[in-house]
């Protein structure tokens, strides 16, 4: 039930990332940081204690973290494009 929970709270954050505003994150955060702050949210959703309010702000914080990855996880990838094109020129 909870892995269900969890891939439907994924669905949901994926499907609205667009739609969101960006909440701040700290200068500096580390990729790595970032996945272990959501992994932290999305423990904290699956509370029973949580309210609603805390919920809601739990959500806008775990998409902007989701964001910060997506941008991080998109950059490493164009370095290591950028990274093989100048290797397959060198060769």
């Amino acid at each position: 039930m909870i892995a269900n929970f969890k891939r439907k709270l994924i669905f949901i954050i994926m499907s609205s990332i667009n739609n969101t505003s960006e909440l701040e994150i700290p200068q500096g955060l580390k990729f790595e940081d970032a996945i272990v702050k959501l992994n932290q949210i999305v423990e904290r959703m699956e509370s029973t204690d949580v309210d609603l309010d805390k919920m809601i702000e739990n959500y806008q914080s775990g998409l902007s973290l989701l964001k910060f990855c997506q941008k991080k996880i998109q950059e490493a990838e164009f370095k290591l494009t950028e990274l093989n094109a100048v290797d397959l020129e060198q060769n």
